[in-house]
């Protein structure tokens, strides 16, 4: 039973990261996959469903939805544009960035079911789990897409820019959760069998 409580601990992690990174900006603007800093002290912070500049005076954030012109921000900091396939693109990618949330929901659903399941439900709560890192996955190589080529494109082109705690967030979460898929069949499948050994004895005698 111990191990089955290291998994759903494990989901419960999981789940948690993934919510603090779907809160990224622009509903917590400090929380970001992508930060560029400013010349006069500001800083544009790249979330999940939109951005914010944050001013020492406040924050002026995008209003939040599915999907965001990334690249014509790029152009508005003065930092030469994206080629128009290229900003087409990364803004249809940017509606995958939904995938956090959706990620977020299902580890949650894993989680309840590992706390409130006896025995077979665990199974389900390992796959449900393992569909969860399956969503994760998915949308950390968006992030890595998306970021990663606004870092580079902002980086060679005048300016810097810095990966955000929320990516690194969504790392972590898809690393446990392959764990805390493993760990909870694991778990389950060995203690059923140590069940059905116990039985065995038990009749011999």
């Amino acid at each position: 039973m111990f191990a089955l409580h290291i998994g759903t601990f494990l989901i419960f992690s999981a789940m948690a990261l993934l919510i603090v990174a779907s809160i990224s900006a622009p509903t917590v603007g400090k929380i970001d996959f992508l930060s560029i800093p400013l010349s006069n002290g500001s800083s544009v912070n790249f979330g999940s469903l939109g951005f914010c500049i944050l001013n020492p005076d406040g924050n002026s954030c995008t209003p939040t939805g599915v999907g965001y012109k990334i690249a014509n921000e790029i152009s508005a900091l003065g930092i030469n544009s994206f080629s128009g396939a290229k900003a087409a693109s990364l803004h249809g990618l940017t509606q995958g960035l939904i995938l956090h949330q959706i990620a977020a929901g299902i580890a949650g659903i894993a989680f309840l079911l590992a706390v409130c399941s006896h025995r077979l439900g665990y199974l389900f709560a390992s796959a449900v789990a393992f569909i969860a890192f399956l969503f994760s996955l998915a949308v950390m190589i968006i992030d890595f897409i998306i970021f990663g080529s606004v870092k580079d494109h902002v980086d060679h082109n005048g300016g810097v820019a810095h990966w955000g705690n929320a990516i690194w967030m969504v790392v972590a979460a898809t690393i446990v959760l392959f764990f805390a898929s493993i760990a909870t069949c694991f778990a389950c499948v060995t203690a059923r069998r140590h069940r059905r050994t116990s039985k065995t004895s038990a009749a011999t005698y």
